[in-house]
């Protein structure tokens, strides 16, 4: 049976991270985030922190991590076939090479996001001199247009502190390699390794990358997640803006992690039972990889339910709900704005 170029669209999505967290956030995210700008100054951030987000975090270290992958299996003297494996699959080699792994992982780990988080954490403050080098705004009510300003271009001064903030952040990132790395080193001393074992397990446990060098969930939510609000905190220009992060990521971070598992079970089951399928079945609902097995009568059927169910759930997880939390803080801050104004009048 033939796949639907929609099937195939949503099979991707489902099936690799990097590509189904760049559409959920960029796809998703950003036109809805576009749709209710409150200014052109506004949309151009926007569009800079979201593709500039989704291709750090979906594509840039998967690349990072194939990349350094294969140094650090030379490095270490392991075959980097073996290297690549996760942890989790390596627990039947030898002593030895396993130990060898830990600590080039341990390295690599160190490496990925020793480049990865300041880059991430530097998007916000380097959108806001974006701004500041094309308009001279240096306030967020400046920025949505609640308060006029004529527009002056500061690009040598933009410059200035691009060039510093980008020096701060290489030696930030710097540090946390070497640190990474000098622990790995100091590991190959037996005595030394057996104290460090912990730490290393720990490590690779919570943030090893898949044999294509992805990224997971659990990878975001340790690591890369805080460090991008983190920047978006530091870059607030004004109490306005402060509380309109507070709010975003209040409300899309949980549901980043746990949204999509909330919504999408009642919606399988609507159509499941219009369908007449089981794509929703104890608990565990069918991937796309599996529907695709399935005889072609049934996997027709199938395939209906989870298409309508998948494009739903995606919808309202993404689309409705970045476009919602924008609105909400369009309103709350030209309402909180307002007040403020009328009081300093008083």
């Amino acid at each position: 049976m033939a796949v639907s170029p929609v099937t195939s669209i949503l099979k991707t999505m489902e099936t690799s991270s990097s590509i189904g967290m760049f559409a959920r956030d960029t796809g998703g995210c950003l036109i809805a985030r576009l749709g209710v700008a409150r200014s052109f100054d506004e949309a151009r951030e926007i569009s800079f922190a979201e593709i500039s987000e989704s291709a750090a975090f979906y594509f840039a270290a998967p690349l990072l991590a194939k990349g350094t992958a294969d140094i650090f299996a030379k490095s270490y003297g392991v075959n980097k076939d073996t290297f690549k494996k996760p942890i989790t699959e390596l627990a039947k080699s030898d002593t030895k090479t396993l130990q060898k792994v830990k600590r080039g992982k341990f390295a690599q780990i160190f490496t990925v996001f020793g480049l990865m988080l300041p880059a991430v954490f530097g998007i916000a403050p380097l959108r806001n001199l974006l701004t500041y080098s094309e308009t001279g705004k240096e306030k967020f009510t400046n920025v949505v247009e609640l308060e006029k300003t004529k527009k002056i271009k500061h690009r040598k001064e933009a410059e200035r502190k691009a060039i510093q903030l980008t020096k701060t952040l290489t030696l930030c990132g710097s540090l946390g390699i070497a640190s990474g790395i000098g622990l790995a080193l100091v590991g190959k001393n037996p005595k030394i390794y057996n104290k460090l074992e912990p730490l290393y397990n720990k490590v690779s446990k919570h943030l090893d990358f898949t044999k294509e060098g992805d990224l997971t969930l659990k990878h975001y939510g340790a690591l890369i997640y805080p460090a991008s609000i983190a920047g978006y905190f530091y870059a607030s220009r004004d109490k306005y803006e402060k509380l309109e992060n507070a709010r975003r990521f209040a409300i899309t971070v949980p549901l980043l992690f746990w949204g999509e598992k909330l919504i999408q079970n009642p919606i399988y089951s609507f159509f499941d039972k219009k369908f007449g399928t089981k794509v929703r079945e104890n608990g565990e609902i069918k991937t796309y990889k599996e529907i695709l097995k399935l005889p072609k009568e049934k996997q027709r059927k199938f395939l209906k339910t989870k298409n309508l169910a998948y494009s739903i759930t995606f919808f309202t997880n993404t689309i409705a709900i970045a476009a919602a939390v924008a609105l909400l803080n369009r309103i709350a801050t030209k309402n909180k704005f307002k007040r403020d104004k009328a009081k300093s009048l008083t």
